[in-house]
């Protein structure tokens, strides 16, 4: 049976990765390899269109590959798209992150789309400078990530298909410590995308490739153990940029909900994130997103909890209880209508009501307030309070972190309060 309600879908459509990102929220296990082999035959086998159907109908309008490196399969995918397109006339957009690794992959895709009317959302993901990038993903990568986005960019010139990019920079707290050891090397960083821009807008000539402009703004690593030090690190870091006239993505996402705040008492779900709302991610069971793939794997998880010295993990975030859990009542077969049932009454207590939501993270940041690991300021004053526990419950809306720190899908994780409550809330508030 279709749900009416969905009409984004995430697909699972890749089980390996050649990198270790350190702060990549999938441990990297000896049983990627044949979970990849798997994903691999459900693409040609059709399952994955059919499961899609059984769930989307004919309403799906944007489609996204998750897993690791999307462009490991867009071959395959590629092959798919006339029945993609036959099975789902509404079809206006496919998107997918990169590393940027494989872009004769993605330009003959792009090509590709060109006879179906879809357009194509690219996100890259770049991170700043060799001092950040190459850290935290691979010597060179600040280079050779760049060399082949210009690749893509003069290969596509003369392609119809409306190309969309934009880049994804993720900082840890050691690449924010640095840059506030050495603010010099903030400039480094926003001049480092600054002058990719500029670049871009030189070489390319079709109108129907874009850059969005900002889209380079620094977001933080998650998940993450924040420490009430490591807010304080980050609110100085804001403090840093601010005075530099930069911005930063949080204060954009502040913007968006002073902008609409006359809407907050009547449509909830427009705040969060569209996780089990309009977006729904797809394997063999559905997933609130693509942040719960390979859950539903035994040989996966047993491999996560089994091997150790994951170079890009901190298994420690990977509880055995939780999965289970998540498994009972957040990944409903396919083909259990039952189950889905089950699964959507709890997700719409998540984007529809408030109360459970903002009296927990009020509570609990009066408890670290008290406690001297959240600024004393939420004790003395309600109204900044209650401004940051919507801040907290719709600009960093993420149900799946919420379940796999809490065990709540309605409870923010301490560390997410204490990285913004020890300035850094403060900070984006008083320069918005």
């Amino acid at each position: 049976m279709e749900h009416m309600r969905f009409e984004a879908a995430e697909l699972l459509t890749t089980g390996q990765c050649p990198f270790n990102c350190r702060y990549c929220y999938i441990p990297k296990t000896s049983a990627m390899k044949n979970l990849h082999r798997d994903i691999i035959r459900d693409l040609k086998n059709n399952t994955f269109l059919d499961n899609l159907e059984k769930v989307m109908g004919k309403n799906l309008v944007y489609f996204s590959f998750w897993g690791t490196e999307p462009a490991l399969t867009l071959k395959i995918l590629q092959s798919k798209l006339k029945e993609i397109s036959q099975r789902f006339p509404k079809l206006k957009q496919i998107s997918f992150s990169t590393s940027m690794m494989l872009p004769e992959a993605i330009i003959d895709f792009a090509k590709a789309l060109s006879k179906f009317n879809v357009e194509l959302d690219a996100q890259v993901s770049l991170d700043g400078p060799a001092f950040i990038t190459d850290k935290n993903r691979f010597l060179g990568a600040a280079k050779k990530i760049p060399e082949n986005f210009f690749k893509l960019v003069n290969m596509c010139q003369n392609i119809s298909t409306k190309l969309d990019l934009r880049w994804k920079s993720t900082l840890t707290i050691d690449n924010i410590k640095e840059m506030n050891a050495k603010p010099g090397k903030i400039d480094d960083y926003f001049h480092y995308f600054q002058n990719l821009n500029q670049k871009f807008k030189k070489i390319n000539q079709n109108k129907n490739i874009t850059l969005q402009d900002q889209s380079y703004l620094p977001t933080l690593a998650v998940p993450g153990k924040y420490t009430s030090e490591d807010g304080k690190e980050f609110a100085k870091f804001l403090q840093k940029l601010h005075q530099k006239k930069y911005r930063s993505a949080y204060s954009n996402r502040l913007d968006r909900l002073l902008k609409f705040y006359d809407e907050l008492g009547n449509k909830r779900k427009m705040f969060t994130c569209s996780g089990g709302d309009s977006n729904i991610g797809i394997g063999s069971h559905l997933h609130i997103c693509h942040r719960t793939f390979y859950l539903d794997e035994d040989k996966y998880v047993e491999s996560v909890l089994k091997e150790k010295d994951i170079e890009n993990w901190d298994v420690s975030f990977f509880r055995a209880g939780t999965i289970d859990y998540l498994r009972k009542w957040y990944m409903p077969s396919v083909d259990k209508e039952i189950e889905k049932m089950k699964f959507d009454y709890i997700m719409r207590g998540y984007h529809d009501f408030w109360a459970l939501a903002m009296a927990s993270t009020e509570a609990l940041v009066k408890e670290l307030a008290l406690c001297g690991q959240a600024e004393p300021i939420f004790l003395e004053n309600k109204n900044y309070l209650t401004i940051f526990n919507l801040f907290t419950n719709t600009c960093l809306s993420c149900p799946m972190e919420n379940i796999l720190n809490t065990g709540c899908v309605s409870f923010t994780p301490i560390s997410i309060l204490r990285l913004f409550g020890n300035g850094a809330f403060r900070e984006i508030f008083q320069t918005t």
